[in-house]
């Protein structure tokens, strides 16, 4: 290869005919050439590199987009989960209110009045009988002066307005847990059972009754209920003791107050078993059957309620009385 000024001259020879063969280029052109096939070259590894970190970025970016399609269809496993969740807690408070609203209407219905029974003969004398002597009539309620012995018995909340709701009725239950609970006090303090705790029968019950011992006229302010001496007395509800006495006509006694102005006498007992201001529940034994004090023909319980202050049936208050074993006919002996 020659070089001229301007010009560069390229000579080679040929293997098979040796001869000399020549080619003259102009320097400009020869650099032009030269540096289109630099450029070439560099824009080919440009072009390679590009499309290396292009197919890279792509991979990652689909690895990406298949992340996100999995997040995606497990957020939307999750609330479709969450929805059903939140419409079972919703129909679970609708339950739930409407258990809290029959108990708050249990608890406002006021108990009707029990049906009368049938009367039964005051004259017999069949059993143990007693009496107090002469009663003031001023001290027994009036609607009871005239009664006759043993009368017979949409769319849902939004989640915000759910979590509300649900604070709401949490503090709703625990007020009504507390009135349930006042209640139940209340319910135990009354007299709901028949104090005899074993066999027995009416032998005089309450109201206008010719006396066993004078044949008079006269009211009985209570109940008697014969069976067999020893047999448990129990207290009727809770409540305190406030009386024990040893009465020359109604023999040993006891008084509880239940509160309310609700008050149950016993008397003719053959033995006491509790003391003055002992605590007792509904159901514990505080005596035994007896025949105790003057005015008592045999074995029996005098049995008397009070509220506020005036006597009243007893029988309205032994809910349990026709359940056996604890009541037979009157006469009755097994």
């Amino acid at each position: 290869m020659k070089r001229d000024s301007g010009f560069v001259t390229i000579e080679w020879t040929s293997g098979v005919s040796g001869e000399t063969n020549r080619l003259t280029l102009s320097r400009r052109i020869l650099l032009l050439g030269l540096g289109g096939l630099l450029a070439a070259g560099l824009a080919a590894v440009v072009g390679t590199a590009t499309a290396v970190r292009l197919h890279s970025e792509t991979a990652t970016l689909r690895a990406q987009l298949a992340e996100l399609t999995r997040q995606r269809d497990d957020l939307t496993q999750r609330l479709a989960t969450a929805e059903e969740e939140l419409e079972s807690v919703r129909e679970g408070m609708a339950r739930v209110r409407a258990e809290e609203a029959k108990i708050r209407s249990w608890l406002g219905l006021q108990g009707e009045g029990e049906e009368e029974g049938k009367s039964q003969d005051q004259s017999s004398p069949a059993g143990g009988q007693g009496s107090l002597g002469d009663v003031d009539l001023d001290a027994v309620a009036p609607a009871d002066r005239t009664a006759q012995a043993d009368e017979g018995a949409e769319e849902g909340p939004s989640p915000a307005g759910l979590t509300s709701q649900v604070e709401a009725l949490a503090d709703d239950l625990t007020d009504l847990a507390r009135a349930v609970e006042a209640q139940k006090r209340s319910w135990d303090a009354i007299p709901a059972i028949t104090p005899v705790a074993g066999e027995h029968w009416i032998s005089s019950g309450f109201g206008w009754r010719r006396s066993p011992f004078t044949g008079k006229r006269e009211f009985h302010n209570g109940v008697d209920m014969a069976g067999r001496e020893g047999t448990p007395i129990v207290a009727p509800a809770d409540g305190r003791v406030v009386r024990v006495v040893r009465d020359v006509n109604l023999g040993r006694g006891v008084t509880i107050d239940h509160g309310n102005g609700i008050r149950t006498i016993f008397g003719h007992m053959a033995k006491v078993l509790v003391k003055r201001g002992q605590r007792v529940r509904r159901g514990d034994r505080i005596g035994l059957m007896g025949s105790t004090g003057r005015r008592s023909t045999g074995p029996h319980l005098h049995y008397s309620v009070k509220v506020d202050g005036k006597y009243v049936n007893p029988r309205h208050y032994m809910l349990d009385r026709n359940r056996p074993p604890y009541t037979v006919a009157k006469g009755a002996r097994r």
